[in-house]
């Protein structure tokens, strides 16, 4: 029996525990390299792929998995920015409502906080300070906004910049309002993160904000994740859609 006939003849669940270890040995996968290396249809592993997410053994994301490997798990960036995109738009728009030209304002390097740059075009003398290094890039398209960066080490699976020497850059700011967001939030745990140099930096960015606003769609809420930024009545405003 060739390869091609074993993965079609195989039972769902040993087929699932196959693919299962594949998305844990390479940390993601997408459906349409899945099919194509057990050559099977796209929607057979769709269905696997919703198997195993509803044990909760996977994450789905748009195109495909990533392994969910407890609470200090995270998706990569790229493919944060296409989970809930439409939302997250929805979301950066009303926060952009509240800048006013010439405020100094704090954006985190978190999926959401990117979609706020579109919006921002057409305020003016905006001073804007980032963590996050792809948003740099995203920023420096806007014409009358002053830009700057904190410095640190580069995180890679995020692209923001944390440790100490974030930490020692921020201190030395000080902002009307700030925009981050967190990877999960409840009444019962407050805000979290997965990552403690994360958790650290947006506590000493709420502190040093006159506001603080939290940007999350739904799939942040009623969940606890490692590390707690803050209590929920810490910030200014919970932003979401």
């Amino acid at each position: 029996m060739n390869e091609q006939n074993g993965f079609e003849t195989m039972l769902p669940k040993n087929r699932q525990e196959y693919i299962l270890n594949i998305v844990k040995q390479e940390k993601s996968a997408r459906v349409s390299d899945l099919a194509e290396r057990l050559f099977i249809n796209e929607a057979t592993i769709r269905r696997d792929l919703n198997t195993l997410a509803r044990a909760g053994l996977v994450q789905r994301i748009y195109g495909g998995a990533v392994y969910a490997n407890g609470l200090d798990s995270e998706i990569p960036l790229i493919q944060r920015e296409e989970k809930n995109a439409a939302v997250k738009k929805e979301i950066a728009q009303q926060a952009c409502a509240l800048i006013e030209n010439g405020d100094t304002i704090f954006l985190d390097s978190s999926s959401t906080v990117s979609f706020m740059v579109p919006f921002l075009r057409g305020k003016e003398g905006l001073k804007i300070v980032t963590n996050g290094a792809k948003l740099l890039v995203l920023l420096s398209a806007l014409s009358h906004a002053s830009i700057c960066s904190i410095g640190g080490e580069l995180r890679e699976n995020s692209l923001s910049l944390i440790g100490q020497g974030a930490m020692d850059a921020l201190g030395n700011y000080y902002f009307d309002k700030a925009f981050f967001s967190c990877h999960a939030c409840s009444e019962e745990y407050g805000l979290m993160d997965n990552n403690e140099e994360e958790a650290r930096l947006r506590r000493l960015l709420i502190r040093r904000s006159r506001q603080s606003y939290l940007l999350a769609d739904q799939s942040k809420f009623g969940k606890p994740s490692f590390y707690k930024i803050c209590d929920m009545d810490e910030v200014s405003r919970i932003i979401t859609g």
